[in-house]
């Protein structure tokens, strides 16, 4: 009885190590990728400034790595890493998709003018294509359709839970090199 009360005591302290660190590294990114948002405006990133491009790059990719080294270096144990990391992953995917969202609501529509559809229809003619020119005509609104909107959020979320757990686990195994015995297997009176 006493053992299963410590076996779930180190469970639940590993998974609030795990959730903290993720959470905290997912604030942050978020921070980070909101903060590039409003400074460019949610359009792209200026061509001549690196910053923007290279701070966006450690958002997405060094929180979920950080989250799994700080993880394992809270627990000593990888998998209490890989779980931030997956945190941090699930957290960057909805800013991501909100971001993307925001970007498609700032950005004007795409016009396309009458000459440029009639080269597409006229190239299509004559590789044996043959539609209207009507069916050629691009009409991209500024808000996006609530279905498309949920399809990307759902797949940037499984894709980022996916990728924030392999890059968590990365800094985890980093991280388990540094850290010390976990202080979880050691019960008060027994001796070793």
């Amino acid at each position: 009885m006493q053992q299963s009360y410590y076996r779930s005591a180190r469970v639940h302290r590993r998974s609030n190590i795990a959730l903290i660190s993720g959470l905290t590294l997912a604030m942050i990114a978020g921070l980070i990728i909101f903060g590039i948002g409003f400074w460019t405006d949610f359009h792209n990133f200026p061509a001549t400034n690196m910053l923007p491009g290279l701070a966006f790059l450690f958002a997405i990719f060094g929180t979920p790595f950080l989250a799994g080294l700080l993880g394992t270096l809270g627990s000593g144990r990888v998998d209490t890493g890989s779980g931030a990391g997956g945190w941090t992953g699930f957290i960057i995917g909805l800013f991501l998709s909100v971001y993307i969202y925001i970007f498609s609501l700032f950005n004007p529509p795409i016009t396309v003018s009458p000459q440029i559809l009639q080269q597409i229809h006229d190239q299509l003619a004559q590789h044996g294509i043959l539609i209207s020119l009507q069916s050629v005509q691009i009409n991209i609104g500024s808000q996006l359709p609530i279905t498309t909107i949920l399809l990307v959020a759902a797949v940037l979320i499984v894709i980022w839970i996916g990728l924030g757990t392999l890059i968590g686990t990365l800094g985890a195994l980093i991280g388990k090199i540094f850290s010390p015995r976990p202080k979880d297997d050691i019960r008060p009176g027994v001796r070793r």
